[in-house]
């Protein structure tokens, strides 16, 4: 993939992470019931943050694919780690609740949506000696 079409993707992903969507709800009812109707359970919150930071982490990796993988990991770690704690600020400093506990909750759900793309790097990269991106 060219690295422009990776920025771009790496735009509109970082664009979705970032915008404080649970925000919208105080402003927009109709928004209101949809979002509460997708995000109520904590199975769907778990897998949209796990489907976000997975995507990110793949992207990052596909960014710094020349890298060796101990280098790949500590970037991908700083990088996901980095828009986690930026996200949980926005969406704290947005929604005007400060929740300490469930911020921490989702920065190790994104942790481990990031980690997932690095091990199965990490794993078919090992046997074969091939780079995955």
């Amino acid at each position: 993939m060219k690295k422009r079409t990776i920025m771009i993707i790496l735009a509109i992903l970082l664009l979705g992470i970032l915008f404080p969507f649970a925000a919208l709800t105080q402003i927009f009812s109709g928004y209101a019931v949809v979002f509460n109707f997708v995000f109520n359970s904590l199975v769907s919150h778990i897998l949209m943050h796990m489907a976000l930071f997975g995507s990110f982490s793949w992207i990052v990796m596909t960014f710094y694919s020349n890298r060796p993988m101990k280098q790949l990991i500590l970037i991908c770690l700083g990088c996901f780690l980095g828009v986690g704690v930026i996200q949980e600020s926005i969406q704290m400093l947005s929604v005007g609740v400060f929740n300490v506990g469930a911020s921490l909750f989702d920065l190790g759900i994104d942790l481990a949506g990031g980690t997932i793309p690095l091990l199965i790097n990490f794993l078919l990269i090992k046997p074969s000696k091939k780079k995955l991106v």
